[in-house]
Parts: C-alpha cells; structure tokens; sequence
C-alpha cells in the first residue's frame, strides 16, 4: 500500500484536486444508478457467521432498497436470498437478526424451506405440488472470508479475491473467527451515504469533531492511507493513553460502505447502508473475544456511540449545505484526503 497522492485528472501535478459535485449526494437519478451499478453488482460485506449460529437462525437487512436474507440451513451452510416472496413481493421475515422453524412469507403465510423452495402454498389451488415444484427464491452468491459474510446480488458475480483487494494483506494479524456476536445497535443519519463514507476516510477533522478521541490519539501521528478497495488509518495513541486507549487498534474501510473496527478487546462490523438519497443507516455489529468482560466492551461501545453522535451531527449539517445550493465542489486536502479522494474515484468509475 502507498498513499493516495491528489492529482487532478489533467496530469498536472498543482492543479487543485476536485470534489463531486453536491448534486450527486441528493440527486433521485444518481442514487438510483448507485443502486444498480454499485450495490446490485459489487460484494457487500453483511455480517459475521457468529451472528446467525445455528440452523434456521438468520440475518435479513435491506441494503439500498434491495431486501436480502442469509439464513443457516439443516446442513449447516449459509444460504442467502433476496427477502422477497414469489407470490405478490411480500418480505419472508422483517430486517433484524433471529431464528425460524421455516421461511413463512408474512402475508399470505407460503412457506419455504431453507434452500429456498417452495414446500406450500396454503389454499392457493387444489393442488400445489405443480407450483411448489417450480418456485424457489431469489438466490444471491454468499462468501465467507475469515469469518465474515459477504454477499454479491449480480447475475455474474465479480472475482471474490480480486474483490477483498488488499483487505487481507492489512488484516493478516487478525483473526476474525476469534471473535463472537455480542450486540447491535442502528444510527439513522440524515445524509447521502457518500457524506457519511467521506466522513469515515479522513481524521482531518478528529480534532475539531471528536474531542475524547483526540485525547487518545496523537493526531501528529494520524494519516489516512489507500490500497486496492482500502483506505487504513494509521496512527499512535498520546503517550499517557498508550495502555488503555480504547482506539489503539485496526481502522480499515472496505469498498463500497463497510468498515472494519478493531478494538483491544474485540470489534464493530460498520455498514454505512443507504436508505435514500440523503438518508443513511448505519448497523453495528458488536463483536468481541470474551462476552463475559461487560465492563470492557460496555466501556468500548459507550466510545462508539459518543464517536458516532459527533459524525452524524456534522454529517448532518454538511448534507444540508450540499442541498442548499451555493455549495458546487470543493477542494481536496493533498496531506489528509486522499481516502476521501480514493473513495470518489470508484464512485466516479461505476457511476459515469
């Protein structure tokens, strides 16, 4: 990995480097070609396998409008699925975490078993046999690296190694599997996920925006460097916090929304999912190494949510004024933006 040198497209090596414009983080057309080219195509990382254990337990989210399920089956595999019945559109089961006997739609009670198959269709025809045996749901690929989940909604699934990038080469000293599903927690944000993504690949504003964070680390130290679908940052904790800082750990963004959070004492699967063009819910999947230690990992989420509080206030405030009009572009901080630059050349190059 090397830092993200700002260059303007031009070649020159002064020119100033540009922003998006402020219309790609509210426009309806741009958010829907971001759906489609971006979500609909690329691998998503969705959950960790500890979160759904056991046969029949499950995750379902909503990922940029589009519904998705992973279910663990009888034999004991993951199985994932678009959260959509074949009858009349209904979702199987409502977003969250939790457990089934059998995949029984909500409104008019077809059930499904665990590959997807249709096993009954109460009181549509005399007999459903015909129907069961030619309806299934819609399937989506499913990976798992290292413990996490990935999942891909395309036809034709894009390279999954060439997909991880360089995300295994700066968490090779991790070991996801270590850890266990402890808790969730949800933060609805009003901004284009792209606010929130840029907020995330940058710490030029950590001692403006995070004052408890800036305690711990030395933001002399901070720099934020990209690799193939990465940006790390890197830094030192302040000399007084080096044995207990909370944030003394792995900061890594992956394309196209997540973020991986590693603590001392465990982690926080981040995903920045959009919900509309200037909305964004971000799901944290709290993990941690030993479930039993409450009062480190409350102490570790309590940062968390603190940290989280101040991005979205700000989030919040800079959506505002890329609506608002007088706002077109600006320009990029060559020391501390290059994951905000990196970030916006893959969102450049899918978007077009």
């Amino acid at each position: 990995m090397t830092d993200n040198i700002l260059k303007q497209k031009t070649g020159t090596d002064d020119a100033p480097r540009l922003t998006l414009p402020a219309q790609w983080y509210h426009d309806p057309d741009i958010y829907e070609r971001e759906r489609r080219q971006i979500f609909a195509k690329e691998w998503l990382l969705f959950g960790h396998e500890s979160m759904a254990p056991d046969p029949g337990t499950y995750i379902a989210r909503t990922i940029a409008g589009w519904p998705l399920l992973v279910i663990r089956g009888q034999d004991g595999a993951l199985k994932g699925f678009h959260n959509v019945c074949r009858h009349r559109a209904s979702m199987i089961v409502e977003d969250g975490i939790g457990k089934t006997a059998a995949l029984r739609c909500m409104y008019h009670s077809w059930v499904y078993d665990m590959d997807g198959q249709l096993k009954m269709a109460p009181g549509f025809c005399e007999d459903d046999a015909t129907l069961c045996s030619r309806t299934k749901l819609f399937s989506i690929h499913l990976e798992i690296w290292n413990g996490l989940i990935f999942v891909c909604l395309a036809d034709d699934a894009p390279d999954f190694k060439a997909a991880l990038g360089d995300l295994p080469a700066v968490t090779e000293s991790v070991d996801f599997t270590a850890f266990h599903y402890h808790d969730m927690a949800t933060h609805t944000i009003g901004c284009n996920w792209k606010t929130y993504v840029e907020n995330y690949s940058e710490g030029y504003h950590i001692p403006y925006v995070h004052p408890g964070l800036n305690k711990e680390v030395d933001f002399k130290t901070y720099r934020v460097v990209t690799g193939d679908k990465i940006a790390q940052h890197l830094s030192q904790p302040r000399e007084h916090r080096k044995d207990d800082a909370i944030n003394d750990g792995l900061w890594v963004w992956h394309w196209p929304y997540a973020a991986l959070n590693v603590y001392r004492n465990g982690m926080n699967l981040e995903l920045m999912v959009p919900t509309g063009p200037e909305q964004t819910t971000l799901y944290y999947y709290y993990l941690f190494k030993d479930l039993a230690d409450k009062e480190a990992n409350d102490r570790t989420m309590a940062m968390s949510r603190e940290v989280t509080d101040e991005d979205r206030k700000i989030c919040e405030i800079v959506q505002k004024n890329l609506r608002a009009g007088v706002y077109t572009q600006g320009e990029l901080s060559p020391r501390h933006e290059g994951g905000v630059a990196y970030f916006q050349d893959l969102v450049r190059e899918k978007v077009k």
